[in-house]
């Protein structure tokens, strides 16, 4: 597949109307890349920013946990809460209140994280308004599990886009007059 990529897409744009394929392409790139670059970098902040509150805390395995929380942070829309759970029930032995101070450190970052730098940064790549992309990542599982939570916010990214759906957008870009 990866040595036949170019003609297999060029295949399956014969589909579509020759107008559109350029800017479906385009569409396609622009989603999908910027969905899953972004998803990585609020991750690594994620991740980073677990690491350096462990350390301050004085938990054990500070790296080991960052990573997992990090991992799970890269499935949309639940991902975060399964890795922050996890974390704490792993330092859980360590002491109910050092558990305690982790779980309030870990929302507080995943708060920041979700909703003030992932709308920012995610804001050039997938322009999605936020109801739109939390109905569209509960049928995304509902459809398709655990891909299509994968797949749905760029997918719906892609039909904003090729379709023009202002209402769907999360920042309403102005349209030049004629």
């Amino acid at each position: 597949m990866l040595s036949d990529g170019k003609r297999l897409w060029h295949l399956i744009m014969r589909l579509f109307p020759s107008h559109l394929r350029y800017d479906l392409t385009k569409s396609i790139q622009k989603n999908f890349l910027g969905f899953f670059w972004v998803r990585l970098l609020v991750s690594v902040f994620f991740s980073i920013s677990i690491f350096i509150v462990l350390i301050v805390l004085n938990s054990p395995y500070p790296l080991v946990l960052a990573a997992v929380a990090g991992a799970f942070d890269l499935i949309p829309g639940i991902g975060a809460t399964i890795g922050i759970s996890l974390i704490c029930l792993i330092i859980l032995p360590q002491g109910i209140f050092l558990s305690l101070k982790v779980l309030a450190a870990c929302i507080i970052l995943e708060q920041v994280a979700e909703n003030f730098l992932m709308p920012r940064i995610m804001k050039g790549s997938v322009n999605i308004n936020p109801v739109i992309m939390f109905l569209v990542l509960l049928m995304g599982a509902r459809v398709g599990g655990l891909i299509g939570v994968f797949l749905s916010i760029p997918i719906t990214g892609v039909i904003i886009s090729i379709l023009d759906i202002d209402e769907m957008r999360g920042e309403v870009t102005k349209k030049k007059s004629s």
